[in-house]
């Protein structure tokens, strides 16, 4: 038997959803099935497909200043490096013996005048021999006037007693003996005189010695050194004081024998000394005549004028101007980059705004340009300073610049 079957009492019947509205629920579950799907592959795609690399300068849009290799006159300079010196540094010492210092009168850094005290030394034993050769001089001054007498009585004797021998009255024997004690006295005179010259070469040598217990500065100038000191003993190997004449300093420096013959004598200098802010201006005085066979180099003294900021033993340097140059290629100083071995390079812009690094080879330069000896035209463009931020090959934007510094010296 067919048909609807009655339902059971006290329950209601379940409606059935209609087709339409089951079709889109399952077509709703498959598209966010699919949208889920895709958004992980695409999320992890990302990470394991790296980006596309862009160049530096072209994704940050920096414009990168280049400048023309171009021919220009090189202000040519010689480096000259060395020490702070004394042009004429005096030893000042003393020849006494024992003698211990009583007092010093200057210290280092002090300027003095030619004759000034500097230190004087202890005196009781100098002036006690001063005061014996006096009296050795009193003495012998005393035995030539004894002398003088005795002798002038020896001589009238003599006189006296000769018309007597040659008469007879008396007898050769006694003329000979008048003869002889006239002859003893006159010797004895000579030795008396002979004993005072001694006696007063004693005394000028005492009085000497007592005037060197005063230690002078033999011509002016700066104390540079000081090693007396009250009671220690003045005689050693070392000096008591260290006396720059004049205050005059040098700069003592080294070049190669090669640059030797590109200086000469009086040629102003350009010096920088460590304890200076600003340079000063010096000339050369002398180029010593030979050079050093172990090292090559030849040495230079440049004077330099009267500044008590420049201290003797400071380190120093100096330029020499010795002229113009003309070079055919010449890129800015900043443009070149050198290497750990030395090498030099350039980063070389195209036309079409690509840059590539280029080995070159260098030669003269100046404070503000370099000689591009091999590797570079003129009139080839540059970046022209080598820390941008530019590799081999990439693509650049460009912004032309004027060079550093002027082509041409003097300008």
């Amino acid at each position: 038997m067919t048909g609807s079957h009655p339902s059971a009492p006290g329950v209601t019947p379940r409606p059935k959803a209609p087709p339409r509205r089951r079709a889109l629920i399952i077509a709703a579950v498959i598209l966010i099935v699919v949208c889920g799907g895709w958004g992980l592959w695409s999320v992890f795609a990302r990470e394991e497909v790296p980006a596309k690399p862009v160049p530096a300068a072209s994704a940050q849009g920096v414009r990168v200043s280049t400048v023309a290799a171009a021919p220009a006159t090189l202000t040519q300079w010689l480096r000259v490096t060395g020490t702070v010196v004394a042009r004429d540094e005096i030893s000042i010492g003393t020849a006494l013996q024992d003698q211990r210092v009583a007092a010093v009168l200057v210290d280092e850094g002090d300027r003095v005048v030619a004759g000034q005290v500097l230190a004087r030394l202890e005196t009781e034993t100098l002036r006690a021999q001063a005061r014996q050769a006096e009296a050795a001089v009193t003495r012998a001054r005393a035995a030539i006037a004894q002398q003088q007498a005795v002798n002038v009585e020896a001589q009238a004797n003599l006189q006296r007693i000769l018309p007597l021998g040659r008469s007879g009255a008396v007898s050769e024997q006694q003329v000979d003996e008048r003869r002889a004690q006239a002859g003893s006295s006159a010797a004895g005179l000579d030795v008396a005189r002979a004993e005072l010259a001694q006696a007063e070469a004693q005394l000028a040598d005492a009085r000497s010695q007592l005037s060197r217990a005063e230690i002078r500065a033999p011509a002016a100038g700066i104390i540079s050194e000081r090693t007396a000191r009250i009671g220690a003993l003045a005689s050693g190997p070392d000096p008591l004081f260290r006396l720059i004449r004049a205050g005059q300093l040098e700069l003592d420096g080294e070049v190669s024998e090669l640059d030797l013959a590109t200086i000469d004598v009086g040629r102003p200098v350009r010096v920088e000394v460590a304890s200076v802010a600003d340079a000063i201006e010096g000339r050369v005085r002398l180029i010593a005549p030979k050079v050093d066979p172990q090292s090559r180099l030849g040495r230079v003294r440049v004077s330099l004028p009267t500044d008590p900021d420049i201290r003797a033993g400071a380190f120093a340097r100096g330029s020499i101007l010795t002229g113009d140059a003309v070079a055919p290629v010449t890129v800015p100083r900043s443009a070149v980059t050198t290497n750990a071995q030395g090498g030099a390079s350039v980063m070389v812009v195209a036309a079409d705004g690509r840059a590539s690094r280029r080995l070159v080879s260098t030669g003269r330069s100046d404070d503000y340009r370099i000689e591009i000896a091999q590797g570079l035209r003129a009139g080839e463009r540059v970046v022209a300073r080598a820390t941008a931020f530019v590799r081999d090959g990439d693509r650049v934007p460009l912004a032309e610049t004027r060079a550093s510094a002027p082509t041409e010296a003097g300008r």
